[in-house]
């Protein structure tokens, strides 16, 4: 109904999530102990990521997720009832902690959950050691995994394995690489990605072409390119590292203040696309999504009273987003 912002409902839906995840966390764990012993001196973090990591959850958001483990090098199996490699037990365990995760209710799925952005995607296992988590961005990550990670943040878990995940995400994040083969890698997946997930339709301001995806992108990339001098300027929260980019110096004012806006504008038309009509909005929207969606964006700075104003507008911001994006990342070429 357009009554609060995004990033205020962005941030409760994030808190309402990590919430979620850290209550079950424990419950779950502590049920699997009893069937299948103790890993003694185990533990287990989860690490949130894209929207959730970022504190901007919408309506329907999933869960993107990274389940990470830590165990003694000496304990090899746990102890109890039931005995199992300790590396067996902790992903059988992550299997029992996402089954919890997204177990249907009286009024539906409690989240959907993405775990494509874990080291080796669907084909690694479902909970990864720190250790293979540490050597796995040390020398076989992609640039885009790199970015994905500026996303993370650990949102449950015991005290000192969180600090120690947040500590190899830092470092996975400042020696990404150098500046022109980041900035290459990023074009080049973009390219990739408007080839093979192009936007759908016209209302798809996520993934059309100086959409809230190259917002991100740029993000990511100068948060990769330059946290290895200056490591404060990293935020999972899109905002927030735009603003501390510039505050540093390596964003320029129009720019930053440009992609902040942009980025609010994208996640309002697509927040409230996704409680008025759902994932997929076709060209012509009914007048129960007109008015609530003219109602947000004309408090999130697009001040037009019919659609067809509403989409130049649109078009016009997503022309100088594409614009920044060349400016800082690069051509997209193919």
């Amino acid at each position: 109904e357009a009554r609060l912002d995004a990033d205020a409902s962005g941030l409760r839906r994030s808190a309402l999530g990590d919430a979620a995840l850290g209550a079950l966390l424990g419950p779950v764990l502590g049920d699997f102990a009893a069937r299948f012993g103790r890993v003694r001196g185990g533990a287990m973090a989860v690490v949130a990521l894209g929207k959730a990591g970022g504190r901007e959850m919408m309506a329907g958001s999933d869960l993107d997720l990274m389940l990470v483990y830590d165990h003694p090098d000496e304990v090899t199996q746990s102890r109890g009832v039931r005995i199992l490699p300790a590396s067996q037990w902790f992903v059988r365990a992550a299997h029992a902690y996402v089954a919890a995760v997204t177990a249907p209710g009286v009024d539906g799925q409690l989240y959907a959950v993405d775990m494509r952005l874990r080291p080796s995607g669907n084909k690694g296992p479902v909970a990864v050691s720190l250790g293979a988590f540490r050597s796995y961005h040390a020398g076989d990550a992609w640039t885009w995994e790199r970015m994905a990670l500026t996303r993370a943040r650990v949102v449950a878990g015991p005290a000192a394995l969180r600090a120690r995940v947040e500590a190899v995400i830092s470092e996975a994040i400042v020696t990404a690489g150098e500046p022109g083969r980041i900035r290459a890698d990023a074009a080049a997946m973009r390219a990739r990605m408007l080839r093979e997930l192009p936007p759908d339709g016209p209302w798809d301001v996520k993934l059309r072409p100086g959409g809230q995806v190259e917002v991100e992108f740029i993000s990511q990339v100068l948060q990769l390119i330059h946290a290895r001098h200056d490591p404060g300027v990293c935020s999972p929260t899109t905002r927030v590292a735009l603003t501390r980019l510039r505050e540093a110096g390596h964003l320029p004012s129009a720019d930053a203040a440009l992609l902040i806006r942009a980025d609010h504008v994208w996640r309002t038309v697509q927040g409230m696309l996704r409680i008025t009509i759902g994932r997929t909005a076709p060209a012509e929207l009914p007048e129960a999504t007109a008015r609530p969606l003219l109602r947000a964006t004309w408090d999130a700075g697009v001040a037009v009273n019919d659609l067809p104003a509403l989409r130049a507008g649109l078009e016009a911001l997503a022309v100088d987003v594409r614009a920044a994006f060349v400016r800082h990342v690069g051509e997209i070429k193919g």
